[in-house]
This record gives C-alpha cells, sequence and structure tokens, in this order.
C-alpha cells in the first residue's frame, strides 16, 4: 500500500472509519468501519470517539507490530479460516 497519511473520521450515518487522507477532498474508500451502538454512545457520551481512536490504534498497532499474535503453530494457522470470528 502507497504510503499516505491516515484519518479517523465519523461519517454522517454515524460509523466511524479509519481511512487515507484525501488531499484533494474527493472520497476515499475506508480501510475499517466501526459501527459503535447508540446505546454505548449514550453511555460514554463525546467519549465514544475516543474509544474509536483507541481500537484502531490497537488495530494498527498489531499490523505493524513484529510479533506473530499466532506463534509458530502452522496448522492453527491454515485452519483459521475455518473458525468463526468471535471477540470474547
Amino acid at each position: 500500500m502507497k504510503e499516505s497519511y491516515l484519518e479517523i473520521v465519523e461519517l454522517d450515518n454515524g460509523d466511524i472509519v479509519l481511512r487515507p487522507a484525501s488531499e484533494d477532498g474527493e472520497s476515499v474508500e475506508p480501510l475499517a468501519t466501526l459501527v459503535i451502538s447508540d446505546t454505548t454512545k449514550s453511555y460514554l457520551k463525546e467519549r465514544y470517539f475516543e474509544l474509536a481512536k483507541c481500537m484502531f490504534h490497537a488495530g494498527i498497532d498489531f499490523v505493524y507490530s513484529d510479533e506473530s499474535a499466532f506463534g509458530d503453530d502452522a496448522e492453527y494457522l491454515e485452519d483459521l479460516e475455518m473458525r468463526p470470528k468471535i471477540l470474547h
């Protein structure tokens, strides 16, 4: 991917996206989208956007970390696509 600045923006529909910053003002496809429920937004008040920033930063740190999150278990990695995507 071409090196660029990233921005975290709340869209008109309430979704919060991570996307490359656009220099010419044109719409850019998001790299990731985060949807925070209205219940959570009302509980966190204005801090919900800080939550979104922390979540995106954690994801970026994970992607660019030198450590493998899965270790050396190649069999597990091959089976990764078959596992349900559940966050606990």
